[in-house]
């Protein structure tokens, strides 16, 4: 062993009691290396602090997700964009309507004002205890129309799409259908305005079915 070797060995363990007396598991050789436990680093790696997400993070990114999903899901629907190589039949004319038997002319009292997008419409009220089908209003793509309505609080429903298939298939794999998400009364000399055009801040709450529409 050399001068150099021996001078090498006294700095080492004059280190390593040096570090133990400080409580310390490591110490630096003259080439700067660094050693731990008996293992040799070179220096380069620098182990962070391991960041953990918190298990609600995956819910939170979900929820973004599907809020910006869902719409564009529907819009795709209404554009008729999904395949359909059935033939389609005329959609009804703008204004007519479905109106179920039981519903007398009496109970006609009130008005409902509908104004599409760019997709044709058809506008129903169900009665919110029985789900039985009351009214349904057909609106052809950028037309509004006013027509009648009855009285008394339903909930509403709202079927959208392109090539129209007749009030069984409505607008077959394209078709959109929506519940709003508040019951709509409607009362004697009043009325609803329901404008389709989704704009941001719009207030007609809605809420996407994954369910089909019921035949008429």
């Amino acid at each position: 062993m050399g001068l150099d070797d021996r001078d090498y060995m006294r700095d080492r363990r004059r280190a390593e009691r040096e570090a133990a007396r400080l409580g310390s598991a490591s110490w630096i050789d003259r080439n700067g290396r660094v050693e731990h436990h008996g293992l040799w680093f070179d220096g380069r790696y620098r182990s962070g602090p391991r960041v953990v997400p918190h298990p609600w993070q995956k819910w939170l990114f979900l929820l973004m997700a599907l809020s910006i999903l869902i719409p564009m899901y529907g819009e795709i629907k209404r554009e008729g964009w999904l395949p359909d190589f059935d033939t389609a039949v005329r959609f009804p004319e703008t204004g007519s309507v479905t109106v179920a038997r039981t519903i007398r002319r009496a109970d006609i009292e009130s008005r409902l004002t509908v104004e599409a997008s760019e997709a044709n419409a058809v506008v129903q009220l169900f009665d919110p205890a029985t789900n039985r089908h009351i009214f349904s209003l057909y609106v052809a793509r950028n037309d509004r129309i006013t027509v009648p309505a009855p009285t008394g609080t339903f909930l509403m429903r709202l079927i959208e799409g392109q090539k129209w298939h007749g009030t069984t298939r409505y607008f077959g794999p394209n078709t959109s259908y929506e519940t709003v998400a508040e019951l709509m009364t409607f009362e004697p000399r009043s009325g609803h305005i329901i404008d389709l055009h989704r704009r941001p801040g719009g207030n007609l709450k809605t809420q996407l079915m994954l369910s089909r529409p019921l035949s008429l």
